[in-house]
């Protein structure tokens, strides 16, 4: 074979790689609400954050990419306070008042069809 047919091939083969990395790697397919800890304290230094992370197609974090998304109190913002928001990366962190009850948050993002409804608890404090 000559180097200009090896030339070729390889160029095929790096671009059918490149195509194949961008679809599997690179593309956001849904996207995961990660929350810790799980639930609240009554304890007025009870702290929890939310983040939403993109998923590629092998169900990993997607490469290089974030995305914006939006937080929406639906139930109990009484009971908690915003100590962080950012959108641009998509976090949340809320602080507990000190009351016992639920918080229903809904994040609505471009890459899930419907929004996301999460709900945490607050608990008594444990003595």
């Amino acid at each position: 074979m000559k180097s200009k047919d090896w030339i070729m091939i390889l160029f095929g083969v790096l671009i059918l790689l490149l195509i194949a990395g961008y679809y599997l790697l690179y593309n956001i397919y849904e996207i995961k609400v990660e929350i810790s800890p799980e639930h609240l304290y009554t304890d007025s230094n009870s702290t929890l954050e939310i983040k939403v992370i993109p998923i590629n197609a092998l169900g990993s974090k997607a490469l290089f990419r974030s995305t914006e998304s939006e937080f929406e109190i639906i139930e109990g913002a009484s009971l908690v306070e915003i100590i962080f928001l950012d959108k641009e990366i998509s976090t949340l962190k809320i602080k507990s008042r000190g009351m016992e009850g639920k918080v229903g948050i809904k994040i609505y993002n471009s890459h899930s069809l419907f929004p996301q409804y999460v709900e945490i608890p607050i608990l008594p404090l444990r003595v």
